[in-house]
């Protein structure tokens, strides 16, 4: 639905924190052109109340209940190619935002943005353009201009993050030691760093990978 100049925004607030959900509301309402339509705790819900309202603006949180904030955003623009949907967050990983993006998110915001940054990008949105708060933009500038690391190279990051030697990575990959080395330095430097602890810290950072990994 496109938003009318002149009409007020309609928005779906989605978020599994109650207590975050009708602060946020409260604030909205304040702002003659903002209409909260409905209140979603979780992805399913939000699915629903998508397909029954029609809103200008989906604001949506990432992690939710029974239904991931990505997976909504896939499944929302699967039925309506023209939505508009607004990330709201606590995640910053370039992972989180590099994914929301691609999916289709129309904006990304952090939880901690000032009431009149939350409402500003509503409207950005709404009249069909994209919002990235200035702490996301300048990270998501340097995402989509770094070197990607192959499968091979996050396959070692991950091997090395287990406390494997290169010997023992190159035995159970069926490879030479000297193979081994050479990926982990071209990993150091699309990471732009100096050791393997510095590798497993930025690749870590990035959401390449994770503590349990």
């Amino acid at each position: 639905m496109n938003h009318r100049t002149g009409s007020k925004v309609r928005v779906i607030l989605a978020d599994d924190h109650e207590i975050f959900r009708h602060g946020l509301r409260a604030v909205l309402e304040l702002v003659g052109e903002l209409e909260v339509v409905d209140e979603c705790s979780d992805g399913e819900a939000a699915l629903a109340s998508y397909a029954t309202h029609r809103p200008d603006v989906l604001l949506l949180d990432l992690r939710m209940p029974r239904l991931d904030g990505l997976e909504v955003v896939r499944r929302v623009l699967e039925t309506d190619r023209g939505a508009r949907v607004l990330i709201m967050t606590t995640y910053n990983t370039d992972q989180d935002i590099g994914h929301a993006l691609r999916a289709g998110a129309k904006g990304y915001l952090l939880k901690d943005a000032a009431p009149e940054e939350v409402c500003r990008a509503i409207v950005r949105v709404a009249e069909g353009g994209m919002f990235l708060a200035p702490d996301v933009a300048a990270q998501y500038v340097q995402l989509s201009t770094r070197p990607e690391l192959s499968q091979r190279e996050l396959q070692i990051l991950r091997m090395v993050g287990q406390g494997k030697p290169n010997k023992q990575i190159a035995r159970d990959l069926s490879v030479e030691v000297t193979t081994v080395k050479g990926h982990v330095k071209s990993v150091f430097e699309k990471l732009g760093v100096r050791n393997r602890t510095e590798a497993l810290a930025e690749a870590t950072r990035r959401g390449m990978v994770s503590g349990s990994d």
